[in-house]
């Protein structure tokens, strides 16, 4: 499984054991809501946004999706 691949596999099992949708996800993570659909798609993204994704995985805030952008 190539990293791409396995960071879409990830991201479908954050948004699902916390019921929010994907654009929910990429909206809250990297402010674009359609991230997920976009490098699902082929596309391709910064190392500080891969970093940035990994972070909100990594940190599992008690089962809610991160804050938006610029919250606490």
């Amino acid at each position: 499984m190539n990293p791409i691949t396995e960071l879409l596999s990830r991201i479908e099992c954050y948004c699902a054991a916390r019921g929010i949708s994907e654009s929910t996800f990429g909206l809250y993570v990297v402010n674009d809501g359609k991230f997920v659909a976009r490098v699902r798609a082929g596309g391709s993204m910064t190392l500080k946004t891969f970093e940035r994704v990994e972070a909100a995985l990594a940190s599992d805030p008690g089962g809610q999706p991160p804050g938006p952008p610029g919250t606490s």
